[in-house]
């Protein structure tokens, strides 16, 4: 057994743990280290993790008497995640320490998946408070503080903002990069799940991810294998459908622009009916020479770069934690729990993000095609998956679906000028209930952004990277709202700032102790 798994392995709460199950929970561990004196954290403050000692000693105060000393084996910090109340002591190194960091996240799932750890720590707590009983009267009337508190000021907004738009100015130009690490990121978050309960069966974390993302892989290659002839052998015909769709749509849109004259008699003089009816038309029988070319090149162009998703994805499931710990480790100890505050709450908002996007495309999907079904419009699955993965773009992919639905409507139901009003009251019931229930529900209000603020964004995001930018434009501002609202906290809380320049006197001390002699 590795060194590190042996120290884990002599704090009794984790003694009755197999060696796989300390290793997995090894990969969720911080380790940090403090000098004598220096402050773990302080009363009043909002616990983000439990703290296991490793070595050394720390000391249990509250308004400056000391109530107890903590020694190597020993934890503390689980009351605030276990009953989501603030800390109720100050935590201070007696001498040089080794601990051992675990997320609020990460410590609940600890609990979750094994009772034995679960009891051991309520056994715990009831014996702090009979020891202590005061604990509770101190804490009672103390309001829980939050990460969060009134949101950015007008400064910080401005730094979102134009962080924002300077980060889609960058995708833009590497776009062939971002579109497979979106698409990896959104398979991560489909696949984590997975990898853990195989991870809790007993595999490791390289061998899941390899067994996920390879069989991802290995999907991916096997369905281009099966369309590939099937799109060259149907091509054809598909142009000769393509056309017949269209004149269809020319019909409908002569039809109504017909209706249209008739009543304003100045749309007369415009021939608005036969211009718009020849460039359909056009467009039909030439769609094959001017566009489908450019199509095909345009997708094998993309090809080599949307086969990076499944190797991004193995990289995410097997060394996600790592990362995690890697940018934990580069943050001094005053601002930790904030650091590992902020990376959970943008990974949350990610996958809240991009997970409930998949959710609201299979609802969409069967929606519409329940709806397209009872028109009776015909290929309704089709069609509403294709309706249901255009609306990922926002305003204009609704619009688009909704004009291919037309199209195959008015060719099926030539002259039914009726169905045509039926499928918009169709799209506009279900854009509602994703704007003011799905998503509401299924994504949440993580994102925490005005309405006003998004059609604003979405227009910079149209402007500055066209379709890419109103895809990404809203992800990216609330992720980049979370990172400036962590900062802005970090950078007003005094008492974070003093016991970071206190700690780093104390590590100088440490260090040039011996200069002097």
């Amino acid at each position: 057994m590795p060194q590190h798994q042996i120290v884990l392995r002599e704090i009794p709460l984790f003694s009755g743990l197999s060696n796989h199950e300390l290793d997995t929970l090894n990969h969720l561990l911080h380790q940090r280290t403090y000098v004598r004196d220096e402050i773990v954290f302080d009363p009043h403050e909002e616990g983000q993790a439990v703290y296991f000692i490793l070595s050394g000693k720390v000391s249990v105060s509250m308004e400056g008497q000391t109530i107890t000393a903590l020694e190597t084996g020993q934890f503390f910090g689980e009351r605030a995640l276990l009953e989501n109340v603030p800390r109720h002591a100050q935590i201070r190194a007696l001498e040089d320490c080794v601990i051992a960091v675990l997320f609020r996240d990460d410590f609940l799932h600890l609990l979750h998946t094994h009772p034995q750890i679960a009891e051991t720590i309520s056994e715990h707590c009831s014996l702090r408070r009979n020891q202590y009983p005061s604990l509770d009267s101190e804490t009672v009337n103390q309001p829980l503080l939050t990460n969060v508190q009134h949101g950015p000021g007008p400064i910080a907004w401005a730094g979102i903002i134009a962080t924002t738009c300077l980060l889609l100015l960058i995708f833009k130009k590497i776009l062939w990069l971002v579109v497979p690490f979106l698409l990896a990121l959104i398979l991560y978050y489909l696949l984590a799940p997975l990898e853990k309960k195989m991870v809790a069966a007993g595999s490791s974390r390289a061998l899941a991810a390899i067994a996920l993302s390879g069989a991802f892989l290995v999907v991916t290659v096997v369905a281009l294998l099966l369309v590939y002839p099937m799109v060259v052998a149907n091509a054809a015909s598909w142009q000769a459908g393509f056309a017949h769709y269209s004149a269809g749509g020319a019909k409908l849109a002569e039809q109504m622009l017909s209706n249209l004259q008739s009543q304003f008699g100045f749309l007369q003089k415009a021939h608005f009916n036969h211009n718009i009816s020849q460039q359909l038309t056009d467009f039909s029988e030439h769609f094959s020479d001017k566009y489908l070319g450019k199509i095909l090149s345009g997708l094998a162009t993309w090809l080599p770069s949307l086969l990076l998703t499944p190797i991004i994805t193995f990289f995410m499931l097997k060394d996600g934690t790592n990362l995690r710990k890697m940018l934990g480790a580069a943050v001094p100890n005053a601002f930790f729990e904030k650091t590992l505050y902020l990376i959970h709450a943008v990974d949350q908002t990610a996958r809240l993000y991009f997970v409930g996007l998949m959710k609201i495309t299979v609802i969409d999907t069967l929606l519409t095609s329940l709806g397209l079904w009872a028109l009776g419009i015909s290929s309704p699955l089709m069609l509403g998956l294709i309706v249901a993965v255009l609306c990922w773009i926002p305003y204009l992919g609704p619009l688009l679906g909704f004009a291919i639905v037309a199209l195959v409507a008015s060719t099926d139901m030539p002259g039914n000028i009726s169905v045509i009003y039926s499928l918009a009251a169709l799209f506009i019931l279900i854009r509602m209930l994703d704007d003011f229930f799905f998503l509401p529900a299924i994504v949440g209000r993580s994102l925490r952004i005005h309405p006003l603020l998004t059609i604003m964004m979405f227009l910079i995001g149209e402007a500055i990277a066209g379709v890419a930018g109103l895809m990404l434009v809203i992800p990216i501002l609330g992720i980049v709202r979370i990172l400036g609202e962590t900062l802005e906290i970090i950078l007003k809380d005094t008492r974070l700032q003093a016991r970071h320049r206190h700690s780093e006197k104390l590590r100088w001390r440490a260090a040039t102790r011996d200069m002097d002699r």
